[in-house]
C-alpha cells in the first residue's frame, strides 16, 4: 500500500524524513549531502538504491544495506535487484523505487515482507529520491521498519481505515 500522507507509525522513519527534508532546501537533496555522519543514527534500518539506465533497460543496484535489513533480506549490497530478488517479487522492488523517483518526493509504503519467505513480517517503508552531483534523481533512500507482531490483514485494515479507504473484500 502506498501512502503519500507520510503518516509514519515508527518514529525512526519520521526522523529520517525530517533529515531528508532538512537537506532538500532546493528540491531533492544530493546523495553526497546525506553523509555517513548524518545517516549514522539510521544506518541499521536504511538502504540506498541506484538506478542504472532508463526505461525498460533500467536496473537498480543496492549501494548500501543496513544490518537490520540484512537480517531479513540477506546481504544485497553491490547486487542488482534482478540478480538477488526472486523473479515473482521484482515488480514490487522496482515499483517502490520507481514511484519515489517519478513522484520526485518521499513516499510511505506498508507491505508484507514476503520477498524472502518472510510473509509473517510486515514492513513500513520510507522511499525518498536523491540526486547525483549533476542533478539527476537516480538514487533512492529507503528506511524500513519490520514488524512481526501483527498479521498483514490487521495492518492493512488499520492503514485503510486511517487513510479513509474502503475495506477490501
Amino acid at each position: 500500500m502506498c501512502d503519500e500522507t507520510l503518516g509514519f507509525e515508527h518514529a525512526m522513519l519520521t526522523e529520517l524524513l525530517t533529515l531528508w527534508r532538512s537537506e532538500a532546501a532546493e528540491g531533492i537533496p544530493a546523495r553526497n549531502a546525506l553523509t555517513a555522519r548524518k545517516l549514522q543514527p539510521f544506518m541499521r534500518n536504511i538502504a540506498i538504491y541506484e538506478r542504472i539506465g532508463e526505461g525498460a533497460q533500467r536496473r537498480f543496484r543496492v549501494r548500501l544495506m543496513g544490518s537490520g535489513i540484512v537480517q531479513y533480506y540477506g546481504e544485497l549490497t553491490g547486487k542488482y535487484f534482478d540478480e538477488a530478488v526472486p523473479q515473482k517479487y521484482l515488480d514490487r522492488w522496482y515499483a517502490l523505487s520507481d514511484i519515489s523517483l517519478q513522484a520526485q518526493k518521499p513516499v510511505r509504503f506498508i507491505l508484507r515482507a514476503d520477498t524472502f519467505e518472510k510473509s509473517y513480517m510486515t514492513a513500513e517503508y520510507l522511499c525518498a529520491p536523491l540526486k547525483t552531483d549533476t542533478g539527476l534523481a537516480k538514487f533512492v533512500l529507503v528506511g524500513i521498519v519490520f514488524d512481526g507482531r501483527r498479521p498483514w490483514n490487521v495492518v492493512e485494515a488499520e492503514v485503510r481505515q486511517k487513510l479513509g479507504l474502503a475495506a477490501e473484500d
